[in-house]
């Protein structure tokens, strides 16, 4: 049952009036203020959402190179193997092994190109030569050779991590994979 009060008012005249007035200051500073929490708060989720990617693909995740045969075959042929989506080369290290090397020259970080015809990788920037073999360092100004990458072999697939760039004193022939 609903409670009906006593006395209805009749008119708009008797209605309570609400002494409830907003000036413009007082109306500018609920928008400012509303606008400036809607700023901070896009803000703390874009933030939120950067520091978490996703799906990290390419540079900086796992890589496959593409089938261990086709790899080993290309590197008889063509002395290297280059890799846009990871950013490396595959060079024939050793018989029948490889390595991975990261393409960015170690002096002041210029994408180095694959090896040429006289056997090196030489730096276009400042003229330092690594060996198109290993990535070892020849001649500087560089002071280090190719930074590498590790490589696992998974169902006949050469998988790159290149998430875990290494750099290097020498080669050593424990960082080429054999890829039979």
């Amino acid at each position: 049952m609903m409670h009906v009060p006593a006395q209805i008012p009749q008119s708009r005249a008797q209605l309570p009036i609400l002494d409830h007035t907003t000036t413009r200051r007082k109306f500018t500073r609920y928008v400012l203020f509303s606008l400036l929490g809607a700023f901070v708060a896009t803000s703390a989720v874009a933030t939120v959402r950067s520091l978490y990617p996703t799906k990290v693909k390419g540079f900086g995740a796992r890589v496959i190179a593409g089938s261990v045969a086709e790899i080993a075959t290309t590197l008889r042929t063509q002395r290297y193997v280059r890799n846009d989506e990871g950013h490396f080369y595959l060079l024939p290290a050793a018989q029948g092994a490889a390595i991975a090397v990261y393409w960015k020259c170690k002096h002041l970080g210029c994408t180095v190109p694959p090896p040429g015809a006289n056997g090196r990788i030489e730096c276009g920037c400042h003229d330092s030569w690594y060996d198109g073999a290993t990535g070892a360092l020849l001649k500087g100004p560089a002071t280090h050779p190719l930074d590498f990458m590790p490589i696992t072999i998974e169902n006949g697939n050469l998988v790159v991590d290149t998430s875990k760039v290494t750099t290097r004193e020498a080669y050593e022939p424990t960082q080429a994979t054999p890829l039979g």
